[in-house]
């Protein structure tokens, strides 16, 4: 479609330039053309708007502007146009030979599971960082969300020709996880009849504290001969290792796996934070008040500066998260993207101006909030805990829930769907009745559902020893229906998708197509048969549409990282 929509545009132009030369439109240049949308095929399948545009500059009306435009375009000498005509006050509609849709056949059988893909990216490498959860507790179902979005996003950008990686920081140094150390502690102690035991402020009260203790307590009495210190130093660090393999754990089981995993504790242990700070005091952009040490935020636009050196010496989390971006930018990254939670919204401005104080481009960093995720029932009511669990759910709660009622690889699936429905930046309610509601209401399963008829089409062809011959010897000109112009319209949509979902981080636009596309499919397999007609040059057509059909669900559906079932 795009190459189509270029030669469009080469051929208005030309009109629109003969129009000028011949004095019967009065303006000095040739405009940009663009190009709108049309409603229903009956309107043409490229439309466009420039007679409106030019009507103030040419002191015409826009629908007289369109006939002189339309005067000097001859469907004869174009053959990709099968008529033009204008409609309303000015539209100038474009009517496509069918030739254009069978080029659009051959194109997705040619490439097969590279189409959709284009090399847009020359290679270049783009690191996409998310989730980057505290190891401190379970995954959440936010921290779902931005991991079906993030590896959603790096199989966009690397299928338009990007070298695209996942890579998760890990917040193992800090006050958090000094916290976490407390609360172990606390916890095992409790364990071993210790009693007015609380947990300090700040701390962890999760049940998952208390087992992971008890499994301590397994281990006998022997952390209690070291000192309080020492036991919490301890169990702070065998809490981390613990929790971050169950995150790991839980990823891996929701499909999600990392290219590499960064230590904030080996970051802050590689001196690269003193660095940063050394490079700051060298450019002035640092000085001392009220015991601390502040860095000049307002100089980059903040509304006020901000400690980077508490008065006890102690770096903030600034410090290290800017020598973190330092150091993707030293592994030669042409652009990194952050995808944040919703908490980190006032994190964004400061990480920027940190980034722009490093002297690195304001594009090489985008950073991206994963909004707030609310479980809801049937009828909108809110749902906050996991009827297995009694707590707040997390992510492995939620994939359990799912699975009791739809099993577990489409548990996973319907999860990933649900999360990628709606628009990164705004609130998504996970219907829990309809996400394991096994029917066509069902959007995941009404997709999947789609690609198995598709494939038991092929299965019954086998079962009638119908072999489907090559492209090149079968009469495209059979798809005459308009459900099935239609759909290969549709078809012809895909790359464009992919390319702007990719490009405009909008991972939520390949559910929508592949549902849309599903749309399509539906009633035309309810409407037409494919096998068993009495003509089999009609039967080779449609198999093939079949095909292409198959095809872009199974590419659109491994970009969401959902499975494309043969059968369910």
């Amino acid at each position: 479609m795009d190459k189509i929509k270029s030669d469009i545009y080469v051929i208005l132009e030309g009109a629109i330039r003969s129009a000028i030369e011949a004095k019967e439109l009065p303006i000095s240049e040739v405009p940009e053309i663009p190009f709108s949308p049309t409603k229903t095929p009956e309107h043409g399948d490229i439309a466009t708007p420039i007679a409106l545009g030019l009507a103030k500059q040419a002191k015409l009306a826009p629908r007289a502007i369109a006939e002189t435009i339309v005067k000097y375009v001859n469907p004869d000498k174009h053959p990709s146009i099968r008529k033009i005509e204008i409609a309303g006050p000015g539209f100038i509609n474009v009517y496509l030979s069918n030739e254009w849709l069978f080029d659009t056949i051959r194109e997705i059988i040619a490439k097969k599971d590279n189409y959709g893909s284009i090399d847009k990216g020359k290679g270049k490498r783009i690191q996409i960082e998310f989730v980057s959860a505290n190891p401190t507790g379970p995954l959440n179902i936010v921290s779902g969300r931005a991991a079906a979005v993030g590896d959603t996003l790096v199989n966009l950008l690397n299928a338009i020709g990007f070298d695209a990686i996942r890579e998760y920081y890990v917040n193992d140094a800090g006050g958090q996880v000094d916290r976490l150390g407390e609360s172990i502690d606390i916890r095992y102690r409790q364990a071993l009849g210790e009693t007015d035991l609380e947990i300090p402020d700040g701390g962890y009260q999760g049940e998952y504290l208390r087992e992971f203790a008890e499994s301590l307590v397994e281990e006998g009495k022997k952390h209690l001969n070291l000192s309080q210190e020492e036991r919490i130093e301890l169990f702070r660090d065998k809490g981390i290792k613990h929790l971050l393999d169950q995150q790991k754990a839980t990823l891996e089981r929701f499909g999600v796996y990392f290219d590499v995993w960064t230590s904030e504790k080996a970051i802050r242990a590689s001196g690269k934070p003193d660095q940063i700070i050394q490079l700051f005091r060298e450019k002035n952009y640092l000085y001392e008040a009220e015991g601390a040490t502040w860095f000049r935020m307002t100089d980059f636009g903040g509304d006020k500066d901000c400690v980077v050196i508490r008065s006890n010496g102690e770096y903030t989390y600034f410090v290290p998260d800017a020598a973190y971006h330092r150091d993707k930018y030293e592994r030669g990254f042409n652009k990194v993207i952050d995808l944040l939670g919703p908490d980190h919204q006032g994190h964004v401005v400061r990480l920027k101006n940190f980034v722009k104080a490093l002297g690195l481009d304001d594009d090489w960093l985008e950073v991206d909030i994963i909004q707030q995720v609310n479980l809801v029932d049937s009828d909108g009511n809110r749902r906050d805990m996991s009827k297995r669990q009694g707590q707040f759910l997390t992510l492995d709660a939620l994939i359990d829930e799912l699975s009791d009622a739809v099993g577990e690889q489409f548990a996973v699936d319907v999860a990933r769907y649900f999360f990628l429905m709606r628009a990164n930046n705004t609130h998504l309610d996970f219907n829990l009745e309809l996400a394991v509601t096994q029917a066509n209401e069902n959007p995941v399963f009404y997709i999947q559902y789609a690609h198995a008829r598709c494939c038991s089409i092929f299965q019954q062809a086998d079962e009638q020893k119908i072999q489907l011959k090559p492209i090149d010897v079968i009469n495209l000109e059979m798809l005459s229906e308009p459900s099935e112009h239609e759909i290969i319209r549709k078809l012809a949509d895909f790359p464009q998708n992919v390319l702007f979902s990719a490009e405009e981080r909008e991972a939520h636009r390949i559910p929508h197509y592949l549902h849309e596309l599903a749309g399509l499919f539906h009633p035309y397999y309810n409407q037409h048969r494919v096998l068993g007609t009495s003509n089999m040059e009609l039967t080779q057509a449609r198999l093939i549409l079949v095909q292409c059909v198959q095809t872009v669900l199974a590419n659109g559906l491994k970009l969401l990282g959902i499975s494309a079932p043969q059968s369910m």
